[in-house]
């Protein structure tokens, strides 16, 4: 992951060191919403890999390109990121999460809101009829801006921040088209995997690692 991240970065510093002195040349604005699919993973010793959860993420996303014909860019923005997972915990006794007293066995559901920000390369096609089609790499880094959890009636929707670490930072990569709706519109489509390599969790009763993938479905409208 640390080589992908030096990758992505020493890509983004060429493309703008290669660019003219008026990058960007343009900028297209978007706003878009993505049902997810969020899974959270673990050690295998003492908690399980858990069970995937439905998510929604949505935002403004920024466009800003390198070039006159729109085929290469810097794609970021500022996206409200609503994800988590379920974990099975295994102690030999009963352990404390949240100021709770929870059973071995016991599964913990993990609801997460966070600030993201993605910072991407994006390469686009030229038109085919009136689709253009994009790929995309990149990271996304996370603010933390929400977290609470259930756990079999002992936890209920309780605030678990302090169970939670403030900042998360994934790797990005994805696909999609964008269908030319006229006077400078479109519609986005696409699927972005985020994969997590930060521990999400402050680890108060496990010393695990524990992190969030997500598989998302873009849906905007390009203005």
């Amino acid at each position: 992951m640390k080589k992908f991240t030096l990758l992505t970065g020493f890509l983004v510093l060429f493309l703008m060191t290669s660019a003219q002195k008026s990058w960007p040349e343009s900028i297209r604005l978007s706003f878009s919403a993505h049902p997810s699919l969020n899974w959270m993973s673990s050690g295998l010793n003492v908690i399980s890999r858990g069970k995937a959860t439905a998510g929604f993420d949505f935002g403004l996303n920024a466009d800003l390109f390198f070039d006159t014909s729109e085929r290469y860019a810097l794609t970021t923005g500022l996206l409200i990121s609503n994800t988590g997972g379920e974990l099975d915990f295994y102690s030999p006794t009963n352990f404390t999460f949240a100021g709770e007293s929870i059973k071995p066995g016991s599964s913990i559901r993990y609801r997460l809101q966070y600030l993201e920000i993605p910072m991407a390369v994006k390469l686009k096609t030229s038109h085919f009829q009136r689709w253009t089609y994009w790929g995309q790499f990149g990271i996304s880094s996370f603010i933390n801006i929400g977290a609470k959890g259930d756990s079999d009636g002992v936890l209920d929707k309780n605030d678990i921040n302090k169970e939670v670490n403030l900042f998360n930072l994934a790797m990005n990569i994805g696909a999609g088209g964008e269908f030319d709706l006229g006077s400078g519109n479109a519609m986005v489509i696409g699927l972005i995997y985020k994969n997590g390599f930060l521990d999400v969790t402050t680890d108060n009763a496990f010393d695990e690692k524990t992190t969030v993938n997500s598989l998302n479905l873009k849906v905007g409208l390009l203005f």
